[in-house]
């Protein structure tokens, strides 16, 4: 018999996302006896065997390098693959930061775990532990492999449909499959996520370990991979009209959807989510604590709902502090450089001007009072994801307590005498008192997501990274109403949104003025959850996109005011400092967009096992 490697270590670690692993499985064989056959002789096994598929995910969005710095949300402070990616510099050879398994777009690894669910699929049924076990796994079978099916389309378009366990043969033309046709390619997820949906008909947020597939899980992700198929970069006619190499591309086929018009399209992506919302199956969408809460209140409000599990969350991975895993230490990887931590995925001045005041108006460099005090009148999400000079963080370590006792971010630069034109640099800056060599470059550090375990960056804590909210739900549905031009229905869901924030009612009767605010909040409402890189893509707006192609920050500079004595310490006080901020290009990256990058690249090294993958347009040429 055939033996399996399966990787216990591997699989025990990951039992921290999923509570219900038998802990005694281990002791059924020693590793190096575990067949094939065995596999399907023991639910505990079959269980540690799926585990192992939902490890695909690995560090989900919490990782050292986010993917939000491949995109106009955040600088990788260190750089990296991320140079290649943002200046438009990614090849058929070198696929920059979406090379790495952080990623989680490896074409490699996502066909691996393919095999792996095509494995469940064939085998399970045969398996002689319980039906209750066997027609879970099978479910989620049928769910992953969509789900890796939908990243990968994602990506690249059409892709191989690898759908059963590939053996060799003399020809190996079971290894030799040309790409499908993107439409094929979505009929194809559709088809699993309604077998799965069968599968995982009792599947519930209640009944169910955490990180495992539900139907509410089904459900969303149907919604999402049909709002994709509906998106502008996969109608022919847009798409072509936009990118000349789209439109003398020769195998069209691969990047587009040829099912229905668009109406048809998005009335399909309107259906489903709204059977969603009807029947949301235990999961609600977040009201930050309702009405009546002040700014400072909502801010915190949202901020603490990130830190923690909610009924939103309908697929996600967990991380809890006793395993060593990176969403254990987004608080190191993130936080400021004056309180020990990594200053790793800062916010760039782009998403900062992108929240807008409190009274719903847009924020405006050119508005002399915005431009005096860019941080003040704010709407609740930005106090709730950015740290800014001066905001009130946590007390900072001993060591640098000693500097700086007050807490508060430091990330400007400060007369201390005036008698002197030398300038005292921040805690948090890359010149000042703190680990410097970690320091923004933009000015700004993440909040979203940080939350220091006893007060210090540098202990691990418990984290989830959402993949699915139902919120997104909601959202694909507005953007459904808005693309049927059925715009006061669009409006009623989205001030339903933006009064759990805080903001006022949308009142424009323009599609077009109404599809710019949506996608705004949809951007500020997902910021740092991987949402940004694709909805750029699928709406077609990287070309006008402005943190695409360049890359600004903040200069921030406190004077001592006429008649103020010198000080022994910077302590953000307007009543002694002037403070005056210039919005500054930044030079650690060249931003460009470039036209190939609606999709990645098939590697070279792919196209040389498999002469029948075509390439995308753009790249190998």
């Amino acid at each position: 018999m055939k033996k399996l490697n399966i990787i216990y270590i591997l699989l025990f670690s990951f039992s921290s996302l999923f509570i219900a692993c038998n802990s005694d499985f281990m002791d059924t064989k020693p590793q190096t006896e575990i067949t094939a056959d065995d596999i399907w002789k023991e639910a505990s096994l079959a269980k540690a065997y799926m585990y192992d598929i939902y490890f695909t995910f690995q560090d989900a969005g919490f990782t050292e390098e986010l993917q939000a710095s491949a995109t106009d949300e955040s600088l990788f402070t260190h750089g990296r693959e991320f140079r290649e990616t943002n200046a438009g510099a990614v090849t058929d050879v070198n696929l920059g930061w979406f090379a790495k398994t952080q990623s989680g777009h490896q074409w490699a690894r996502l066909y691996r775990n393919i095999r792996s669910c095509n494995d469940f699929i064939e085998n399970v049924d045969a398996a002689t532990f319980d039906d209750e076990n066997k027609t879970q796994l099978k479910g989620e079978a049928y769910f992953l492999r969509a789900y890796f099916y939908h990243r990968l389309t994602r990506a690249h378009g059409g892709v191989p449909l690898q759908l059963k366990v590939t053996q060799l043969t003399d020809s190996q033309e079971d290894f030799l499959i040309p790409r499908a046709s993107y439409t094929e390619c979505i009929d194809q997820i559709l088809a699993d996520l309604d077998q799965a949906a069968t599968l995982l008909k009792d599947r519930t947020f209640a009944n169910t370990e955490k990180g495992r597939a539900t139907l509410a899980a089904v459900k969303a992700l149907k919604v999402r991979v049909l709002t994709d198929a509906a998106s502008d970069l996969h109608d022919q006619t847009t798409a072509t009209a936009k990118v000349p190499i789209f439109a003398s591309y020769a195998d069209k086929e691969l990047l587009f959807y040829s099912k229905g018009s668009k109406s048809d399209r998005w009335g399909a992506v309107k259906t489903a989510a709204r059977e969603l919302m009807d029947n949301p199956m235990g999961h609600a969408i977040p009201t930050f604590g309702g009405e009546g809460l002040t700014n400072e209140e909502k801010a915190n409000k949202i901020w603490s709902f990130f830190l923690q599990d909610s009924p939103d969350h309908i697929f996600s991975r967990y991380f809890i502090d006793t395993k060593d895993e990176s969403g254990t230490h987004m608080p190191l990887f993130n936080g400021p450089c004056g309180y020990h931590a990594w200053g790793g995925n800062t916010p760039v001045q782009d998403i900062v001007d992108a929240f807008s005041m409190e009274d719903g108006s847009k924020f405006d460099w050119k508005n002399p009072v915005h431009a005096a005090h860019p941080y003040k009148n704010r709407e609740p999400r930005f106090y709730a994801n950015i740290m800014y000079d001066g905001m009130q963080w946590i007390q900072r370590p001993a060591d640098y307590a000693v500097e700086e006792p007050t807490g508060r971010i430091q990330t400007g630069y400060y007369q201390l005498d005036p008698g002197s034109a030398n300038l005292y640099a921040g805690m948090d800056t890359r010149d000042g008192g703190g680990e410097n060599w970690n320091g923004t470059y933009t000015g700004y550090y993440l909040k979203k997501f940080i939350n220091p375990a006893q007060g210090d960056h540098r202990n691990k804590i418990n984290a989830v990274f959402p993949f699915i909210r139902l919120s997104e739900v909601y959202y694909d549905y507005i953007e459904a109403c808005i693309e049927l031009n059925e715009l006061n229905e669009a409006k009623q869901y989205l001030n339903e949104i933006r009064k759990n924030v805080n903001l006022p009612d949308v009142t424009t009767t323009n599609q077009a003025e109404l599809r710019k605010i949506y996608q705004n909040e949809r951007r500020l409402d997902f910021y740092f959850e991987e949402f940004r890189y694709w909805d750029l893509r699928r709406w077609m707006i990287a070309p006008e996109a402005t943190g695409l192609n360049s890359l600004n920050g903040i200069r921030i500079t406190g004077m001592l005011k006429p008649g103020v004595a010198k000080q022994d310490k910077e302590t953000y006080d307007e009543s002694r400092w002037t403070y005056t901020y210039k919005v500054i290009p930044l030079l650690q990256e060249t931003r460009k967009w470039v036209d190939k990058c609606y999709y990645l690249p098939i590697h070279r090294d792919e196209i040389q096992r498999n002469p029948n993958l075509k390439q995308n347009p753009g790249y190998g040429e």
